[in-house]
């Protein structure tokens, strides 16, 4: 498998991507304050990475959060149960600077779904293996959770996807 599935290969990410402005409405009504550490986010940085700016809102997940943040957010609640096989989602946020370290998901046989909410303009991006894909604002991309995979917002403000982990 390609580490960047073609997207039209996955009937839910038509539906999925039609929801794209009523996700955004959603999104824009939160406050940023309502957005935590990323669970898997490094407290500190270290050589080519900077992970602090990597927050997160759960929708749906183990967090104790994810009920009373789907009130919030019913739209995109019901737009991510159209995902066969969801295992977690929610808004992925990287302040500006932010950049992960390589890493591979802990969660076998599962791929994620990234659709890009906002996306600045500089140099923002995702590397899965060798291949390196920017965001499209409203365009599904997806990439096997598995191998090896970096992601980065080096421009000068914030970059937003809804994050779902699915069964593949």
């Amino acid at each position: 498998m390609t580490a960047f599935p073609d997207p039209d290969e996955f009937v839910f990410v038509p539906a999925l991507e039609r929801h794209f402005e009523e996700i955004l409405l959603e999104l824009h009504a939160l406050g940023r304050e309502r957005f935590v550490d990323a669970p898997d986010a490094l407290s500190l940085p270290g050589g080519d990475y900077d992970e602090r700016g990597w927050k997160y809102f759960t929708l749906f997940g183990s967090d104790a959060r994810c009920a009373e943040n789907r009130r919030a957010c019913p739209r995109t609640a019901r737009a991510c149960m159209l995902v066969p096989g969801l295992v977690n989602a929610g808004f992925s946020l990287f302040l500006p600077g932010t950049r992960l370290a390589a890493h591979r998901g802990e969660l076998a046989g599962t791929l994620r779904c990234h659709l890009p909410l906002i996306v600045p303009r500089g140099d923002v991006g995702i590397r899965s293996g060798d291949e390196i894909r920017r965001w499209e604002r409203g365009r599904a991309l997806l990439f096997d959770d598995s191998r090896e995979h970096t992601a980065w917002n080096l421009a000068e403000s914030e970059r937003v996807v809804l994050l779902v982990t699915f069964r593949a």
